[in-house]
């Protein structure tokens, strides 16, 4: 993760850009560019120039921070305090696999700073939105990536694809997760925005734009996640981000013969 200094600078050169495009499109009537729905509800909506929340346009200026590098929830309202004084309109925030499952045994999302869902509700009180993400796999220049260290041993495979040894292994986390985070969603009238599935994972496909060859044991990992999600509550849009520029989307314009339904995402 890009130091805090970088990350605004980078929002705010982003900020002035766009800004053209998303007051050109406040009419809503801009042709080529519809709007999309993630197909289970309007709440959120998307086009070309921006997120559409209850009918209205919304830039996404948001600032990533992390609850378990401070883990202290009494601290946290002062921290979003400040993330809305300095004009962001959201945050993001990885969850940690590791972190709330120490042992293939233990799941804690209720002791301590385990429990986010203050996150949600200081989030509403302050009037930010919130952009969620919980992994599996996160990076976030954490150990392993935010994999609990036990599922590195080999015995669950090679991991982040659809082994079912990998699949048992990862579903009570992201279950819970989605379970708990299904309550604090903007389509129940809270602040949770979009829900992203993974971290920084290529894999579609494999070849090339004009050679393209579908990956099905990475479009079935992803298919799972989705499931999970849905299954438990997720009706806001999913997202997914590239780990670089040469990496191909997981959007629509790679979705004809992937060899199976697409994620419905904004990226």
């Amino acid at each position: 993760m890009a130091p805090p200094g970088k990350l605004l600078l980078g929002a705010l050169s982003l900020l002035a850009s766009l800004q053209p495009l998303v007051v050109s499109a406040q009419n809503n009537s801009i042709e080529g560019w519809p709007v999309h729905n993630d197909g289970l509800n309007s709440v959120v909506q998307w086009d070309h120039y921006s997120i559409i929340v209850n009918g209205r346009r919304l830039f996404v200026f948001a600032g990533e921070w992390h609850y378990w590098r401070l883990p202290v929830p009494e601290m946290w309202v002062d921290i979003l305090q400040k993330i809305k004084s300095a004009g962001f309109t959201g945050f993001t925030f990885y969850s940690n696999w590791g972190y709330h499952a120490p042992n293939s045994t233990t799941l804690d999302f209720t002791n301590g700073a385990h429990n986010f869902t203050s996150l949600y509700t200081i989030a509403k009180e302050l009037g930010l939105y919130v952009l969620i993400r919980p992994g599996p796999y996160v990076n976030a220049e954490a150990n392993a990536g935010g994999f609990p260290l036990w599922l590195t041993t080999g015995a669950y495979g090679t991991l982040r694809n659809n082994d079912s040894r990998y699949t048992d292994a990862w579903t009570p986390y992201f279950d819970e997760h989605a379970s708990i985070s299904s309550e604090y969603l903007v389509t129940k009238g809270e602040n949770g925005l979009v829900y992203q599935i993974e971290n920084e994972i290529g894999g579609q496909w494999k070849g090339s734009p004009t050679n393209r060859v579908p990956n099905p044991t990475a479009t079935a990992y992803m298919e799972l996640l989705e499931a999970a999600a849905r299954r438990n509550g997720i009706d806001v849009p999913l997202t997914q981000n590239q780990p670089n520029m040469n990496s191909y989307s997981w959007s629509s314009d790679w979705a004809p013969g992937a060899g199976g339904k697409l994620i419905r995402n904004w990226t």
